[in-house]
């Protein structure tokens, strides 16, 4: 007699994995979008600074946008897991999160082409991975 596992954990054991993995690309997507957002502002405009006189460096925007993306992917999963409308919840949250994003940037002091640069790159993260974890939903 073969066992099975019941439908409900495969179904979750799928879910994790796809989560595993669209979180995976989202925070590689994220990373090299705003990897290369720091380079063109970096070139064009001058070196992205937070008062007093520190420059943002590609390691810290690649590290800052794995953890976002991985901070993401955990509260889509705990959404998903205890509500009926994951989707619309989670654009509320991400919503509400990305506003936060920018009080972190005006506390430091951030102006001009360096406050732009990061906002960007803030609202081109929680776009990207926005997008991706809720596609996963919908995707069989």
């Amino acid at each position: 007699m073969e066992r099975t596992a019941p439908t409900t954990l495969r179904l979750e054991r799928v879910l994790v994995g796809r989560l595993a993995r669209v979180g995976t690309l989202a925070a590689l997507l994220s990373a090299s979008a705003n990897a290369v957002v720091l380079a063109i502002a970096s070139s064009f405009l001058g070196a992205v600074v937070i008062p007093p006189d520190v420059t943002v460096t590609l390691g810290q925007v690649v590290v800052a946008s794995v953890f976002g993306s991985i901070g993401a992917a955990v509260i889509f999963a705990v959404i998903e897991r205890f509500t009926r409308h994951p989707v619309r919840i989670f654009w509320g949250a991400a919503a509400v999160g990305l506003l936060l994003s920018f009080v972190p940037i005006a506390l430091a002091g951030a102006t001009g082409s360096s406050a732009v640069t990061l906002a960007l790159m803030h609202v081109l993260a929680a776009v990207t991975n926005v997008g991706l974890l809720t596609k996963l939903r919908w995707k069989g």
